[in-house]
């Protein structure tokens, strides 16, 4: 099976090992899409190209340098299959990484409380 998510990464969503609290977070992803108010000044803006179609992981690796965040993209994206195209034209928003560290350990912390 193919798995959309990286795991061994201080930035994998794998590391909240809660199911639903991985979903909190996903949704967080997909609120600020719509939702400028859910963004800060840790989040920009890409336009998805042509050749970034069939390639959540391109995207990522433009944005982030790291090819494994393509769960980010994504969750931007509102894409719950890999094999999903991206839209040409599409403006997502993306968090930067600080941000996503900072909410994958607070997520974590949750479940280990819970």
């Amino acid at each position: 099976m193919f798995d959309i998510f990286s795991s061994g990464s201080r930035l994998s969503p794998l590391n909240i090992p809660d199911p639903l609290l991985r979903a909190e977070l996903y949704r967080e992803i997909r609120a600020a899409q719509t939702d400028r108010t859910k963004r800060s000044s840790d989040w920009g803006s890409y336009v998805i190209q042509p050749a970034d179609c069939l390639f959540p992981e391109l995207v990522a690796y433009k944005v982030y340098g790291l090819d494994t965040l393509k769960w980010v993209v994504m969750m931007a994206a509102a894409l719950d299959d890999p094999r999903e195209r991206l839209q040409a034209g599409q403006t997502i928003w993306l968090p930067k990484t600080s941000w996503l560290r900072e909410r994958i350990r607070s997520y974590e912390a949750r479940g280990m409380r819970a």
